[in-house]
């Protein structure tokens, strides 16, 4: 008789001459899975690659760029230096002079040359350097290496002199050798222009002189120094590729031609990437920036080592994971194939015994996977029924069979639907739910399927609005007028009461004549998504609003500007500029909800009194000086009540005095010595809004005959955007100009409803009446221990008893509980406690009816916040909180009556937002 194992063996050998065996389809199955994943894997790691080389150039063209702006900084600085000391007044009498070289035989203002000769030196000193004095012929009239009457020789650098005195203009030099310092310089050499009393008639005079500022290009050399551990700057001249500045080795390659490899890339582009040898000899990778005032380029340098080590470190590090991820892929499909080929092993053995008529083989315990032990189960009755074939023919086996294949599809359909991730219901032919997976469950807010077993679906789960016609889409199917399978996107109604948006996919199932069996939807819950994607479309939009109004006023600046002369132009729009750089750092720091007059004049006239303002009076002047008053020097003085202004008045107010400022510089009381300006504002009748400009002692000819662009711009903004008038009286004396401003461009404090009048109550400006808080028990929770502390001294000198502060979410809670059943009369808490909300104390405290009151530096409350029963007592501060706003929110919760002493039915209104900066 042959033994089992044998039969078995058999058995896989004829199962081999039939096909490919099991171990071999695993195999494929694994290679088919594998492949995608190894190819996306591959694109992946390509494109990571180009990223990490793309972050590595952006840190070199990065560190180029910051190089290139400091030195345009300190070569303007240079140029302003040496303009400053060419237009100083002893050198523009020097017209009618002649002077020899060496400065013998001075004229009579010779002291006052001396004075020059001294700030020329010093000048020098403070940029590491020397100043010339030459004329047009080149010859040096002093220089401030040697002393006066030292014969000099000829300058080095006569063409930049010459390019001088033809344009007016100063001009920076290249690199050249000092004629007395014999040294390599650079050098800014800037025109003494002549007085107006030196021009002949009819014509323009000839400029005689210039000034050189030389300094050593060690002093730019030290700017290049500023680069990270690694690197290497250098300076280098655009035209022809000389090295100026080195951060490495400068002495040794200043004056040096560049490589040609980074040279000719300099010459052709503002900007990009070139490689090549280093001056020491190791390969490098360069990145270069054009300057903007002086065609030289800033060059900064990386081994290749390390430029390349940044990139391909990361990608050698993900290909090492990838095959370790891959191998053991490959071990664990090995192991898993081994798990299923050795039941399969067995079940052949078993059913070639069970063919051949031969007793089964030792059972070997159950199979460890479901199917395969489902099939041993199977094989078992198979050999029963063969037993007792005789009796009943094996038809009770084969039911017994059948029946345990329908238990286990059963059983496994229900699993599915259960431990599925999307809402899954089915909906019989009536409309009535028929069964729901435990996902729907948890979206419906019910606790078990009978819950929903049986109820009608369109009355019971779906807002009064969609079931009218959901119904009669439901209908249509029913009777085979609509696609048997349709998605769309509805909202589903929960137990509670509120409403959870979801994405539906339907499908209708039906018996072979026709008939409708059931309606299968799967729906996922995209509510939480779709309130993120509305939020951002809001952000987005608010974002792109505000910075296009910026640009277009920027825009309107450039385009109305008028000025003679370029640098006059940039002065003006930069001024301008700065205006509403001002404003918009005022109103962001306000959180946008408005600003303080006081302090936005205070920005615009202190860049123009030379200091910030104080609150003292001038000397002897303090008797009955207005409170609220304040000074910046001894020339310019403001004065006026504590006002707000909307955010929408905050720019236009900017424009307005910083016109009048600038006019006040150039032709007003700022201009000369002596001049006085003040400005008062007070409120008038109706709540607008008066401020007086006056400007005193500077002699004013008449009215001016033509109106310029800031006029226009003053009395345009008056009437467009402040909604009100500017009176300009132009006397002997000085400027007096009288500004009205509308009432509604005023922020009212809160509480009150009406417009700003003089002289409101101490309640009524947001300092309450303290008294009422005296013994209050106040609940602070705040994580910031600064400004927990300064909320804390608030309410202690309201004579509050403050309990906590707490710092975090937790210690909230147990504070909260440890009041037991006293809880506190009042909270105020901020919104965020290290990344987690605070509102699962502000829904315990509303519902206890405790007034909270949210200090944070949001705008709003996110959206669907609310307690259990509703919003109570409720406000916002925005922070910083202003002194006595906290107070003010206390004293107006406080004094509202609970909501069940109002009566409220139904949810109660969103909380109100008190400004705390008003």
């Amino acid at each position: 008789m042959p033994s089992v194992r044998g039969a078995g063996r058999g058995a896989a050998a004829s199962l081999g001459r039939g096909g490919l065996g099991l171990r071999a389809h695993l195999l494929i199955l694994v290679i088919c899975v594998l492949s995608p994943a190894l190819l996306i894997g591959s694109i992946t790691a390509w494109q990571l690659g180009a990223a990490y080389q793309e972050v590595a150039d952006q840190g070199l063209r990065s560190g180029a760029r910051g190089l290139a702006v400091a030195v345009d900084r300190d070569i303007e600085v240079a140029v302003a230096t040496a303009t400053a000391l060419a237009g100083s007044r002893a050198l523009r009498l020097l017209e009618d002079a002649t002077i020899p070289p060496g400065g013998a035989g001075l004229p009579a203002e010779d002291e006052a040359l001396a004075d020059v000769v001294a700030r020329a030196t010093a000048v020098g000193e403070a940029f590491g350097g020397w100043v010339v004095l030459v004329d047009a012929a080149g010859r040096q009239i002093f220089n401030s290496l040697r002393s006066l009457g030292t014969v000099l020789p000829r300058p080095n650098s006569m063409p930049w002199i010459e390019q001088a005195l033809a344009t007016g203009q100063p001009v920076v030099t290249n690199l050249f050798h000092g004629s007395v310092s014999g040294q390599a310089v650079l050098a800014v050499v800037a025109p003494v222009i002549p007085r107006p009393t030196a021009q002949p008639p009819g014509g323009v005079p000839p400029i005689r002189f210039a000034v050189i500022l030389a300094f050593d290009p060690a002093r730019l050399a030290s700017l290049l120094g500023r680069v990270r551990n690694g690197e290497v700057a250098g300076l280098i001249q655009t035209a022809d590729g000389t090295i100026l500045a080195r951060s490495v080795g400068h002495a040794a390659a200043v004056g040096t031609p560049a490589p040609g490899w980074i040279a000719g890339p300099i010459a052709r582009s503002a900007s990009g990437l070139a490689d090549g040898p280093s001056l020491e000899g190791p390969p490098i990778v360069a990145a270069h920036e054009r300057l903007d005032r002086v065609p030289w380029s800033v060059v900064v340098t990386m081994p290749l080592a390390r430029y390349s080590a940044a990139w391909r470190r990361p990608m050698r590090r993900l290909a090492l994971g990838g095959a370790v991820a891959l191998g053991l892929g490959l071990l664990l499909a090995g192991l898993l194939a081994r798990r299923l080929l050795r039941p399969v092993d067995a079940l052949a053995r078993e059913a070639e015994a069970t063919q051949a008529g031969l007793p089964p083989p030792p059972p070997q315990g159950r199979f460890p996977i479901a199917e395969f032990e489902a099939l041993r189960l199977a094989l078992d009755q198979a050999a029963e029924s063969a037993r007792v074939r005789a009796v009943a023919e094996g038809r009770l086996a084969a039911a017994e069979e059948a029946a345990a294949a329908l238990r286990t599809e059963r059983d496994r359909a229900r699993l599915y639907f259960d431990v599925a991730q999307a809402v899954l219901v089915v909906l019989g032919p009536d409309g009535r739910v028929a069964g729901i997976n435990h996902h729907g469950l948890a979206v419906l807010g019910l606790e078990s399927e009978q819950a929903a077993l049986g109820r009608d679906w369109f009355r019971d789960f779906l807002p009064e609005r969609l079931r009218g016609p959901l119904r009669q889409a439901f209908l249509a199917l029913h009777h085979g007028e609509a696609p048997e399978t349709s998605a769309r996107e509805g909202p589903v109604l929960r137990a509670d009461g509120a409403e959870r948006l979801l994405v539906w996919r339907d499908c209708a199932l039906r018996d072979d004549e026709g008939r409708l069996v059931a309606l299968v939807a799967a729906g996922e819950d995209i509510t939480e998504r779709r309130a993120a994607e509305q939020r951002q479309t809001v952000l987005v939009r608010e974002v792109d609003h505000r910075a296009k109004n910026v640009l277009a006023v920027v825009q309107s600046i450039l385009r109305l500007t008028e000025a003679e002369r370029p640098a006059d132009f940039v002065a003006a729009v930069e001024g301008r500029i700065g205006a509403l750089a001002r404003a918009h750092t005022l109103l962001s720091r306000e959180g946008w909800a408005g600003g303080a007059l006081r302090d936005l004049v205070a920005a615009e006239l202190a860049p123009f009194a030379g200091r910030p303002f104080d609150a003292a009076a001038p000397d002897g002047a303090d008797a009955g000086v207005p409170q609220g008053s304040a000074r910046a020097g001894e020339r310019v003085w403001i004065e006026g009540p504590p006002l707000r202004l909307v955010a929408e008045a905050v720019q236009p107010v900017s424009l307005v005095l910083h016109e009048l400022a600038s006019n006040a510089a150039r032709h007003g009381a700022l201009s000369r010595p002596g001049g006085r300006l003040t400005l008062r504002w007070a409120l008038q009748a109706g709540g607008r809004l008066r401020l007086d400009w006056l400007e005193r002692g500077v002699a004013v000819p008449g009215v001016p005959t033509r109106r310029g662009f800031g006029s226009r711009l003053i009395m345009a903004t008056m009437a467009g955007q402040l909604g009100g008038k500017a009176h300009f009286d132009w006397q002997p004396e000085g400027l007096s100009c009288r500004l009205d401003i509308a009432a509604d461009r005023l922020a009212r404090p809160p509480g009150r409803d009406g417009p700003a009048e003089p002289g409101p109550s101490d309640e009524a400006q947001g300092q309450p009446a303290t008294g009422r808080l005296i013994g209050r028990r106040v609940m602070v929770v705040e994580d910031e221990p600064l400004v927990a502390m300064t909320v804390e001294a608030e309410l202690r000198a309201a004579g509050c008893r403050v309990l906590g502060p707490a710092g975090t979410l937790r210690e909230a809670l147990g504070l909260l509980e440890a009041q037991g059943d006293q809880p506190p009369d009042a909270a105020v808490l901020d919104v965020n406690l290290g990344g987690y909300a605070a509102f699962p104390v502000a829904d315990l405290l509303v519902m206890r009816g405790v007034p909270v009151i949210f200090a944070t530096g949001y705008g709003e409350l996110p959206e669907g916040w609310s307690g259990d029963g509703g919003q109570g007592r409720t406000a916002l501060l925005r922070k910083p909180l202003a002194a006595g706003a906290l107070a003010a929110a206390l004293c107006r919760l406080l004094a509202e009556p609970p909501a069940s002493d109002r009566g409220a039915a139904g949810p109660l209104p969103p909380p109100m937002a008190l400004s705390a900066s008003a």
